[in-house]
């Protein structure tokens, strides 16, 4: 009888043992889940936040002799990074203008069919700070066919996207980055008109929508 009692007695403390590893794993799983989340949290800070100044895009002509008539398109483009760990860079972009007519979100070939394409300026965000960047580039007839004229003569066009492609980086450490192929989208800008005519100044910002790469 004694040698009974005693087995139970161990096979009380199995099942004590057992429920303690058990409590000890659940907890080893949560320190892990919540090292994850926050290193998930370095890794992935909110993204640079993107907008074009005033929703608009100026559309001024240069007039020397024919036939080098020229416009000379400008926009501002202001970065912001919500982030006070990380700096944030924005490199090899190429600035896309598409009419109404066509998708920039579904285009394949943006050099094809995009109204104009020019690079940008890189663009470096430190922690909690913007930055302005400003794109100017003068374009030939040959450069924007279809829109040159009603450009040239002071006309204006409506609900044109702009599409921004480049690598963004976020610098994780010193030593580590983290680089991902990014898009951004900003829509229904007013591209050319008079810049006293009350439809452009009173135009707000056009926030731009991030679309990553894999």
């Amino acid at each position: 009888m004694a040698a009974a009692g005693g087995d139970g007695e161990k096979s009380g403390c199995r099942w004590v043992d057992a429920a303690r590893y058990a409590a000890a794993a659940v907890v080893t799983l949560l320190i892990a889940v919540v090292i994850v989340k926050a290193i998930k949290v370095v890794l992935r800070p909110e993204p640079l936040q993107l907008w074009v100044a005033g929703g608009s895009v100026s559309a001024v002509a240069i007039i020397p002799p024919p036939p080098t008539e020229m416009v000379k398109l400008g926009l501002s483009i202001w970065a912001q990074n919500p982030s006070d760990r990380v700096r944030m860079y924005f490199l090899n972009i190429t600035a896309y203008l598409f009419d109404k007519n066509t998708s920039a979100a579904a285009s394949t070939d943006p050099t094809y069919d995009s109204m104009i394409y020019f690079p940008a300026k890189d663009i470096v965000a430190v922690q909690l700070e913007g930055l302005e960047s400003v794109l100017q580039m003068n374009a030939k007839k040959s450069n924007i066919p279809d829109y040159f004229q009603l450009l040239y003569n002071g006309g204006s066009m409506s609900d044109v996207t702009l599409r921004l492609d480049g690598n963004l980086i976020t610098e994780v450490t010193s030593e580590v980055n983290k680089t991902r192929r990014a898009t951004y989208y900003c829509e229904q800008l007013l591209v050319g008109g008079d810049a006293n005519d009350k439809t452009v100044k009173n135009k707000q910002k056009a926030i731009c929508k991030q679309r990553q790469g894999t």
